[in-house]
């Protein structure tokens, strides 16, 4: 788009016919696309130092609202209004092809490599995506961008989602003002209106909801936002001298430049830090309006121009491509070899999906027949998705008649988890996977592992993230004298169900004090990359509660290092050795008898993801005794020790030889990748009473 002159909105004459000539293309906005792609991919990647990449999305945002905007502005000059459905008929044949075509493939590949309960999952992210409202669903369901681990392959989508929001509003405010027959300022003001709220409601949503604000079109419209000021802004801007244009670019690329290489997961985003690669990529779009800037045509050469022509299908193809093929290979050199595979799918995907409907080569589809590709699309991958999800149900059912078979050969093969012998039950379960036995068709809690939590026996008596205390409901021998309090985060939790029966066996009332996220001792976390100031604010009222109740037993629980903040892993081991120092011996001016468990490890998959694999075997199925958790064992045994309580370690109640069986005899032994199953700490419960000396 060019950034001449241009007349004013309420101009109603009559436009001249079209000449047949293709509209120009600013070579230097080839070149931004080609690196806010390039940005978002390497950070993707896990390229060092680039951490910030992601910000490459918000420079697509901005020339996204330039581009369009001046397009129906120049519509609206040129014919005194704007079609709406001329408008949605140019969006189809621009994004739904590829997008469709990225979406069908995604499916198929679940569909043959992911278990059912991922394919479920990539099945709903896929229906989502189909109606451009991702962003809103992954929202809902809490989705962490910056976390690592079952991230879904079309969690990029999202982006997609938030410019065709943009778009359901923009064009009709445009339209309206047009038949308002209002002049231009009075269209500026109204949109520098609606960016400086999305930018206020930006800052206040990313304190108080991040995860919402990073995937909500109102925080992100102020992005957008600025492109469309920047293209109503255009007149002004094509008188620029050359001394000012080249000051833009410079000024504009260090902007971006600075923002990918300082920002991380920790920033708070988009907030105002946003304005850093808005701003910046505002000014390089500038630059070149009217005559392009001496550093502005750099970004117009080639390879550069012709990856700005690929960025759309680069952007939809290397997220999927990255997460679902990263299990398959190993190293920088694999994941450079899956960087190729992006450029080729791409490079496929431009000139026989993309292309054909951008020139017109599509037999029977002009005009506003695009429209159709709205409904077709949708229509695709609604059948797309039955086709994958009953695909993928055969396919399991087929492996579990087939464990069943094996298990009808091999009858004493599974056997049963004993209370009176844990080690030996955890023992039989890893020979009996190293044997290469399948995962049997009919496990206990499988079915029921959604409902098979520690919270079920507590119901509302715990704290969630944003509660600073919770009802105090005791459990156990209610009537007795003694008190055990169980306090610390979702660890506690898990094990509160255990240490209650063993309340009741030998004459303990328990007393839960639980906040899901929030370790007990003295030390700084966050909560998915923010603040999390109801959890300092818990301890206190849990201590509070713990002098009241002066209980003979202290039990204290927890997720080592969680979420600890510090810069280095020695830093957060320290603070979290500080801090558990501090609160044993605060805990032990209560009482004597301060228990601190141990933690476990996180399991390498949900369990629900590896027990719905269809041939999956029991080796599979197998966690290792190591990461973050294991790791601040030793560091938590010395600390108690030095502060004189007793630690007690918990990792023989599910790991033996440094492995954990996800399935014990006919019990599966984790809910999720971080908790053991209500069922298998009820069967250890007798175990860990003797651990606890209880």
């Amino acid at each position: 788009m060019s950034c001449g002159k241009l007349p004013a909105v309420t101009d109603q004459r009559p436009a001249a016919e079209p000449t047949g000539k293709k509209p120009v293309r600013r070579g230097d906005i080839q070149g931004l696309r080609a690196l806010a792609v390039g940005l978002v991919v390497v950070a993707h990647a896990g390229v060092p130092g680039v951490d910030g990449g992601f910000v490459g999305v918000d420079v697509f945002f901005v020339l996204s609202g330039f581009l369009i905007t001046g397009l129906l502005l120049k519509e609206g000059e040129r014919t005194g209004r704007v079609s709406i459905a001329g408008f949605y008929a140019r969006r189809a044949r621009r994004i739904l092809p590829a997008a469709t075509v990225v979406l069908l493939a995604v499916l198929a590949w679940a569909a043959w490599q992911e278990s059912v309960t991922r394919l479920e999952s990539i099945r709903s992210d896929a229906l989502w995506s189909s109606v451009f409202l991702s962003n809103v669903h992954f929202a809902s369901i809490g989705t962490d961008y910056f976390a690592t681990g079952e991230e879904s392959p079309l969690q990029h989508y999202w982006s997609l989602a938030v410019e065709e929001q943009f778009y359901v509003v923009w064009p009709l405010l445009v339209l309206a003002l047009l038949v308002l027959r209002a002049r231009r300022r009075v269209l500026f003001v109204i949109l520098l209106a609606l960016t400086l709220a999305s930018l206020a409601w930006s800052v206040w949503q990313t304190t108080h909801s991040p995860i919402e604000a990073y995937f909500s079109s109102f925080a992100r419209a102020h992005e957008l936002g600025v492109g469309a000021l920047l293209a109503m802004a255009a007149p002004a801007l094509a008188v620029l001298a050359d001394r000012a244009r080249n000051a833009l670019v410079v000024i504009g690329l260090a902007m971006v430049a600075v923002a990918t290489v300082t920002f991380d997961a920790t920033t708070a985003f988009p907030s105002w830090n946003a304005l850093l690669p808005v701003l910046g990529t505002a000014a390089l779009v500038a630059a070149g309006c009217g005559r392009e800037a001496r550093w502005s045509q750099l970004l117009g050469r080639q390879p550069l121009r012709y990856l700005g022509d690929l960025s759309f299908s680069i952007y939809l193809w290397h997220w999927p491509v990255l997460i679902l093929g990263g299990p398959h290979v190993d190293g920088w050199w694999g994941t450079i070899g899956l960087l190729a595979l992006t450029l080729g799918l791409s490079s496929l995907s431009y000139h026989f999906v993309e292309q054909p409907f951008q020139t017109g080569r599509v037999p029977k589809l002009r005009g506003m027949r695009f429209l159709a590709l709205w409904p077709v699309s949708l229509a695709l991958v609604l059948v797309g998705a039955q086709l994958a999800t009953s695909y993928g149900e055969a396919e399991l059912e087929r492996s579990r008649q087939a464990a069943a078979a094996y298990y009808d050969e091999h009858p004493d093969a599974l056997g049963r988890a004993k209370a009176s012998n844990v080690e030996q039950s955890l023992l039989d379960a890893l020979e009996l996977a190293d044997s290469g036995a399948p995962v049997p068709p009919d496990l206990d809690n499988l079915d029921r592992l959604g409902r098979d939590i520690w919270q079920r026996p507590f119901k509302d008596c715990y704290a969630s993230f944003p509660d600073s205390d919770h009802e105090v409901c005791p459990a156990g021998d209610d009537g007795a004298e003694r008190t055990v309090v169980v306090y610390g985060d979702s660890h506690a939790g898990m094990w509160a169900p255990a240490v209650a029966k063993l309340g009741q066996r030998a004459g303990y009332r328990v007393v839960p004090l639980i906040k899901v996220g929030c370790a007990p001792y003295d030390v700084t976390q966050r909560n998915k990359g923010t603040e999390y100031p109801s959890c300092p604010e818990f301890r206190e009222w849990a201590e509070e509660q713990i002098r009241d109740l002066q209980p003979e037993v202290i039990v204290l629980a927890h997720r080592g290092l969680l979420s600890v903040e510090g810069e280095t892993d020695e830093e957060k081991e320290e603070a979290w050795r500080g801090g558990v120092e501090k609160t044993v011996a605060e805990l032990l001016e209560v009482t004597p008898r301060v228990k601190v468990l141990g933690d476990i490890p996180t399991a390498p998959e949900d369990p629900r993801d590896c027990l719905s694999t269809a041939d999956a075997k029991l080796a599979d199925c197998v966690a290792n005794e190591e990461g973050a958790e294991i790791r601040s064992n030793p560091i938590t045994e010395e600390a108690t020790d030095v502060a004189g309580g007793d630690y007690v370690d918990t990792t023989s109640l599910i790991c033996q030889s440094g492995r954990c069986p996800l399935v014990v005899g006919n019990q599966v032994t984790y809910r999720d990748k971080a908790h053991l199953t209500l069922s298998w700490t009820r069967l250890v419960t007798r175990r860990l009473g003797e651990l606890l000396d209880l």
